[in-house]
């Protein structure tokens, strides 16, 4: 025996199953659930990146922190570095009397005489260094004096080129001349120059250290 009426929940299925309102709705639902998807998809996307910069960020911290202690050893070293090169100018500006010296004997013509030799400082730098503040001179004025033999005309041009070779570069005549001849037949001579310290004195016979000491 068949049924004559059909219940109210068989009704509701049917108009959902359908029904162009519930379509509609279901439609409406889904295509809601699938544009959620890329946002899904980003959030993803920077929880992962945020994770990966976390994890650089712990590795820099680490090897930062690896660094400052592998650094505390040389804390001696480097401030020894920072003295040697407050004092560098210093240094550098220090001419070698005695290598000038031996420069102007090993340059004296055997046909001269060399009667005096005198070294001034002119133009002096203050350079700040931790202790004090130290007069540097840029510039020194050498004089040296002699006699000649009577006919070498050329043994004041010797004595100028030969040492001349042996001063530091940028170093310059200033004055070159004979004096007035002698009652005894020799001809004084004056020479003057102007030198200039650079740091690199080994023209005047300096020799480099093999094995520098170590710091």
């Amino acid at each position: 025996m068949k049924h004559l009426f059909v219940s109210s929940e068989r009704v509701i299925q049917q108009n959902y199953r359908y029904g162009s309102v519930f379509r509609l709705a279901g439609a409406l639902l889904l295509l809601g659930a699938f544009s959620q998807a890329p946002i899904l998809l980003i959030g993803i996307n920077t929880w992962r990146y945020c994770e990966s910069q976390s994890v650089e960020q712990r590795s820099l911290k680490l090897e930062a922190e690896s660094l400052r202690a592998a650094e505390a050893p040389l804390k001696e070293v480097k401030q020894k570095l920072n003295q040697i090169h407050q004092w560098e100018p210093i240094l550098r500006s220090r001419l070698p009397v005695s290598a000038l010296l031996n420069a102007v004997q090993i340059s004296i013509p055997t046909a001269a005489v060399l009667d005096s030799l005198s070294i001034e400082t002119e133009q002096f730098d203050r350079h700040p260094v931790s202790g004090g503040t130290y007069r540097v001179p840029e510039e020194y004025r050498v004089v040296l004096q002699g006699v000649g033999k009577e006919g070498a005309e050329d043994v004041l041009q010797e004595f100028n080129d030969a040492l001349l070779r042996r001063l530091p570069a940028g170093s310059e005549v200033v004055r070159s001349e004979y004096l007035d001849k002698r009652t005894d037949g020799l001809v004084p001579f004056i020479l003057q120059y102007a030198v200039k310290p650079s740091g690199n004195y080994f023209g005047l016979g300096l020799k480099r250290i093999a094995e520098p000491d170590t710091l």
